[in-house]
Order: structure tokens, then C-alpha cells, then sequence
């Protein structure tokens, strides 16, 4: 056993030696190389965009899927515009397409032509009188259609959020092709500015 020993020791200690130098060899071979630093080129901090707006709920859907029928190979990104505030002037939901009748024959007798019937969703058989950016507006068919004794009327106050699309790395093709796809979209608006790079 005493013999032994001495040659185990030395094993061990030999073990910890080639460990040892094969950890060094590693570290030295995993040290990055030397950069260049002439040729490092510095991005500016923005690029040419074309920003592209304002959307909301289903025109942004239809504009998104007109994109995508395009093939733009750019990338681009939704950003928050502005929020748009709407007053709806509409009546409860009623229990059934027969109340719903009634109630229309009811307001033509009065002489009130303008309205819309809510076929779906949470608002289904509701009669809206109007979609209003004005709160007074709203306010006052509130009160016109009371003084009419239609009471069962309220104003139902919704915020909207609009969105604007950025396109980046922009070309004279893509310019090209977004200019032709805004035509399509009434109101929209296509303007060429900077953005921050991505």
C-alpha cells in the first residue's frame, strides 16, 4: 500500500498539471481578435422613412393586408398617432328585430330618417343616430331627440386609437408602389421624413 501511494500522488499531480495547461491553451485560443478600428463604419443615428397614417380598426386591417399583397421586402412598424374621441348617439339594444320595427316606424312618424341598425356584437338591434367628434354635437341630437320624446337615447363616449405605419430603408420602387397603394385610401396621408434606425 505504501508503494502505492507515492504513484497515485504523482498521477494526481501530473492529471492537475495537464489540466491546468489545457485550460490555458483554450483561454488563449478564445481571445477574440484584434478589431480593425479604421474599419469600423458609424451608422447615422437616422434613416430616411416614409410614414404612412392615420389608421384605425378596420382601415388598418385593410391597409395592413394591401401591404402585404405588395411584397415589400422593407420592414416597417406600427406606431401610436393620436387618439380620436367619438360620441355615439344610439338607444339601448332592443329585445328583438319586431321591437325593433316598432321603434322604426315610431321615429319615421316623427320625421327622423337618420339612423342605423346594429346587426351584430354587443349592440345588436340598437339604433345609432350618430357617430359625432363633437361632444356638444352629440349633446344636442341627444336633446333634439328628446324634445321629440325619445327618451330611451344616451351617448355612449369611445376612445379610439390610431395608428401610423413607418417604412424603413425606403426606395424609389417602394416609394413608388406605397404612393400608388394611398390612392386607395381616402384621407391617408404618405410623407417622407427621418426616423430612428432600428
Amino acid at each position: 500500500m505504501k508503494a502505492i501511494f507515492p504513484f497515485l500522488l504523482l498521477t494526481n499531480i501530473l492529471f492537475a498539471i495537464a489540466m491546468y495547461h489545457q485550460s490555458n491553451q483554450q483561454n488563449r485560443n478564445s481571445v477574440s481578435p484584434v478589431m480593425n478600428p479604421e474599419k469600423i463604419i458609424l451608422l447615422p443615428a437616422e434613416e430616411s422613412c416614409i410614414k404612412w397614417g392615420t389608421f384605425s380598426g378596420q382601415s388598418l386591417s385593410l391597409v395592413e393586408a394591401a401591404i402585404s399583397k405588395l411584397g415589400l421586402k422593407r420592414p416597417y412598424k406600427k406606431i401610436s398617432s393620436t387618439s380620436l374621441t367619438k360620441y355615439r348617439v344610439h338607444t339601448s339594444p332592443f329585445e328583438n328585430r319586431e321591437a325593433v320595427e316598432r321603434e322604426i316606424n315610431k321615429l319615421r312618424n316623427m320625421g327622423i330618417i337618420s339612423y342605423r341598425v346594429r346587426e351584430q356584437g354587443p349592440w345588436l338591434n340598437a339604433i345609432f343616430f350618430g357617430d359625432l367628434e363633437d361632444k356638444t354635437a352629440a349633446q344636442n341630437l341627444l336633446n333634439k331627440l328628446n324634445s321629440k320624446g325619445i327618451t330611451n337615447v344616451a351617448i355612449h363616449t369611445r376612445s379610439i386609437e390610431q395608428k401610423k405605419l413607418l417604412f424603413f430603408e425606403a426606395d424609389t420602387d417602394n416609394i413608388a408602389k406605397l404612393q400608388n397603394l394611398a390612392t386607395q385610401f381616402t384621407g391617408s396621408e404618405l410623407v417622407h421624413t427621418s426616423c430612428e434606425r432600428l
